[in-house]
């Protein structure tokens, strides 16, 4: 059990209360029904669509979903080669200490160099095995030294400057992949206006986040209220909800959950704040945990592996970093289990979310 972790997270924008709200009868409507045409208004208005037949939303939806896509993708391809290459620099500034010592080395044997000499090999201090060191013929042995310093030096400074830059891309690489997770959770052949609702939840999102440009003048769409998160029955009867984006996963996190709920995330892996939602005093059986880790599996990136790594903790654990993206927080006194990404696959293809 680790003391801290970071991680990427998703959605739900909900209130906190005692007891837990119920859905009302009509808040979960078809994807055909009239209600979803002012949810795709803007998406309609900036993919150049004007009609709200369920074939046209399906359009609108299908085209909203590919350029989502495509600009995640540049972004996280330009993100991994920036990443990589501070690596690269990373992975020599390794050799900064070995440089050091052969600068120590060599000024303690400089009475052995002689004029013309390419290179010396020296008897190491500590291993008293024999190292090889080059030399310039153009320095003299103390010139020499001084300049096997100067490498080291560099190569430290490096490090430390590329330290903090490989942590900011790696962050900014994990959030995009939450993003990108959530994305793909939503492109299912049973859209709902819960899912449009998402969508363009999303794609304010990465306008806020400076990673799309707003054509429209201000911001003009009107939110009646925010997406609701999937909810589905524990075997004891207990709901587990699951945020469908980072909007949600906030609001579920931090403003949903109460003392007695159980918090579950995917471990080190793009996925969404799941919530088993417990009464008062309530313990979690094993099969609750299980079916719960299973579904926090389905509902991420690894969700077509056979086993993944879930863990769960109380949400008085998990906090959010200052100036942290949507979704991002950071979470202790965790617990670890495995969750099965394939068997919440089959649940919900024979059950399905609750109405």
């Amino acid at each position: 059990m680790s003391d801290l972790n970071t991680f990427m997270l998703g959605p739900i924008p909900l209130r906190s209360r005692s007891k837990h709200p119920r859905m009302a009868p009509g808040d979960c409507k078809p994807f055909s029904t009239p209600a979803i045409g002012e949810i795709l208004g803007d998406l309609r208005e900036e993919f150049g669509y004007r009609k709200t037949s369920v074939s046209a939303n399906l359009k609108i939806l299908s085209q909203s979903f590919s350029y989502f896509r495509k600009k995640l993708n540049n972004l996280l391809k330009k993100l991994n080669v920036k990443a990589k290459t501070f690596r690269d620099r990373l992975e020599q500034s390794k050799d900064a200490e070995d440089y050091r010592h052969k600068g120590d080395l060599l000024m303690a044997h400089l009475h052995e160099i002689q004029p013309g000499m390419k290179s010396i090999t020296i008897e190491d201090f500590e291993t008293g095995e024999p190292v090889k060191i080059k030399l310039n013929v153009e320095k003299n042995p103390a010139q020499n030294a001084q300049a096997i310093y100067k490498t080291s030096q560099k190569l430290k400074r490096a490090k430390d400057a590329v330290v903090p830059l490989l942590a900011e891309v790696e962050t900014e690489i994990n959030y995009l992949s939450q993003v990108q997770t959530s994305l793909n959770q939503l492109q299912n052949e049973k859209q709902t206006a819960e899912d449009l609702q998402a969508l363009a939840e999303i794609k304010d999102e990465l306008i806020q986040q400076n990673y799309l440009t707003n054509e429209r003048q201000g911001d003009s769409r009107k939110e009646d209220k925010d997406s609701q998160p999937y909810r589905y029955k524990s075997p004891s009867g207990y709901e587990v909800w699951v945020g469908r984006n980072n909007r949600q996963n906030d609001i579920l996190t931090f403003r949903t959950a109460v003392e007695y709920d159980l918090w579950f995330h995917t471990q080190e892996i793009p996925g969404s704040h799941v919530l088993l939602r417990l009464d008062p005093g309530a313990v979690a059986s094993e099969a609750d945990l299980q079916f719960t880790a299973d579904l926090t599996a389905y509902y991420s990136q690894a969700r077509e592996s056979e086993q993944v790594p879930v863990t769960y903790t109380k949400p008085k654990d998990v906090y959010k970093p200052k100036g942290a993206k949507p979704g991002m927080v950071i979470y202790k006194k965790e617990t670890v289990i495995w969750g099965k990404p394939q068997v919440a696959k089959e649940y919900l293809e024979n059950n399905g979310a609750m109405e």
